[in-house]
């Protein structure tokens, strides 16, 4: 069967442009060979789970923003059905920065035999599983974390908190606060898994880095930073080759610590 080549990239819903975090939520795909333009979203639980990973508390904001731009996908999908443009075109058209909530990966190249296959191929790796995979991480981690802090018995429990300056904001789950209120540590977990692929394991990463390193330029992230991670001893040689490299870049914004070493937290967070 004849193979041809396609492109495509990844949609992202990204709510707080200041912080970089984002969630895949839709693919767009184009053939130029067969003037295709396909696309799909992630329309499962609409919502909730995404506004779970964003700490939003209206989950309405992620519906009514997939919503808009399904319509507008839709309309652009007509157009090139009825000839009035091509694919190309539309593609283009569609992924041209825009000051919304929704963001794009780069443009990436496929070559394949069947169009629908592998949109829906991209749209399980990248979307189904990167997303579900991401919140189901966050959330196990941070309910290790929780159980190991709230069985301390603090003083000072670590707490969420927003912090702020200017237009820039961005919310911690685990943040101990003085007497006064002033942040003075901050616990973030890293939310890597065994499953990610040295790519994955870099925008991970780099979310928090880039989060992080903008708190740091404010004067906002707090003079103590532990960043527990979780990671097994049977990972990839690639992905051990990714984790090597941005380890030792968050090394440079606080101390790593594998989260099965209660010991290491306690220390951390008593003293």
């Amino acid at each position: 069967m004849k193979k041809y080549a396609c492109k495509y990239v990844v949609l992202r819903f990204a709510p707080y442009s200041e912080t970089g975090e984002f969630a895949n939520v839709g693919v767009l795909l184009y053939s130029k060979s067969y003037n295709s333009f396909v696309f799909k979203l992630d329309t499962a639980d609409i919502g909730a789970r995404v506004s779970k990973f964003f700490h939003i508390d209206d989950k309405q904001v992620f519906k009514f923003a997939m919503a808009s731009y399904q319509k507008e996908l839709a309309f652009v999908q007509e157009q090139v059905a009825h000839h009035h443009m091509t694919a190309e075109e539309a593609f283009d058209f569609l992924v041209k920065p825009r000051a919304t909530l929704l963001r794009f990966s780069e443009v990436r190249t496929v070559i394949t035999d069947s169009i629908d296959g592998t949109l829906n191929s991209v749209f399980a790796r990248m979307v189904s599983h990167s997303s579900a995979s991401q919140v189901k991480n966050r959330l196990k981690l941070g309910g290790i974390l929780r159980s190991q802090l709230d069985s301390l018995c603090l003083e000072y429990p670590f707490r969420r908190y927003k912090f702020s300056k200017s237009v820039f904001e961005v919310t911690y789950d685990f943040t101990q606060l003085s007497e006064q209120g002033e942040p003075l540590k901050l616990i973030q977990p890293i939310e890597i898994n065994d499953k990610l692929t040295p790519k994955e394991i870099f925008e991970v990463v780099g979310n928090n880095e880039v989060r992080l390193n903008r708190m740091a330029n404010l004067d906002l992230l707090p003079k103590k930073v532990l960043l527990p991670f979780s990671l097994n001893e049977n990972r990839t040689k690639e992905a051990d080759e990714a984790w090597s490299i941005v380890k030792e870049e968050l090394s440079l914004i606080g101390e790593l610590v594998d989260i099965r070493n209660k010991s290491a937290i306690e220390e951390f967070a008593k003293h």
